[in-house]
């Protein structure tokens, strides 16, 4: 039996998969396989959970995952590489303009221009990622390091389909970042994220994710014909993740 004291960290992602639990007593390398017919009775509960997978071939880039408990069933958040598969997915909130409309880009009609986006922007960027549940594309995450003396800093950014909106997906996406990005970017000392005055349920994301509201920058850049204040928000590597 196990030991419903410890402090279990993951209850993993699909239900063609098998069920593994990894214990913060136990080394990174020792997983424990559960019987599928286990009551669920005899595990601990947990409000959500999170670990980082490592491909043993390594073959495959890393996924991180998360177990995120709502009302009803736990959603499982992933954040992985994105593919030109998943093209469909990303055109689902790429096409709307309510998603668009924080963005510096304009709401795309045409999956033939998304996929060209996706070849340079999103491939090319030095860190992207796809933000999945179960598996599945339902927004994007990324990393813009700066170059030169500004290296030490990195600019936070982040999509989400608006049919997941309101369910904190994206502030489980972002804590997944953050308990890897500065060691996935060495020298990093910083992430920001720059938020629109009036998106507010943005701001709170951050917020929940433990980010610092550093102030207002009042006049701050020209989106989509508009001059915007924008809210500058920052995450240091001693900061903790709430």
């Amino acid at each position: 039996m196990l030991d419903t004291k410890s402090h279990i960290l993951l209850a993993i992602i699909s239900s063609q998969n098998p069920t593994f639990l990894l214990s913060s007593d136990l080394p990174s390398s020792l997983s424990v396989k559960l019987d599928s017919k286990w009551p669920r009775a005899h595990l601990p509960s947990f409000k959500y959970s999170t670990t980082i997978f490592h491909n043993q071939s390594n073959k495959l880039p890393c996924t991180t995952l998360s177990s995120l408990q709502m009302d009803g069933p736990s959603v499982k958040v992933s954040l992985r590489p994105f593919t030109l598969s998943d093209l469909d997915d990303f055109f689902v909130w790429a096409s709307d303009d309510r998603v668009s409309a924080h963005c510096r880009w304009d709401t795309y009609t045409s999956k033939d221009d998304l996929l060209n986006y996706m070849k340079s922007g999103v491939l090319g960027h030095p860190w992207m990622r796809a933000i999945c549940l179960h598996g599945r594309p339902v927004g994007a995450i990324s990393v813009t390091p700066n170059t030169g003396e500004d290296r030490c800093r990195a600019e936070l950014g982040y999509v989400l389909a608006s049919e997941h909106w309101g369910k904190g997906i994206a502030t489980e996406a972002v804590k997944l970042v953050l308990r890897t990005i500065f060691e996935d970017l060495k020298g990093l000392e910083r992430v920001e994220a720059l938020v629109d005055i009036e998106n507010v349920g943005s701001q709170r994301v951050l917020q929940k994710a433990g980010f610092v509201k550093d102030g207002v920058l009042r006049r701050y850049l020209i989106h989509k014909g508009r001059v915007r204040d924008m809210v500058l928000f920052s995450f240091i590597c001693t900061d903790e993740i709430v």
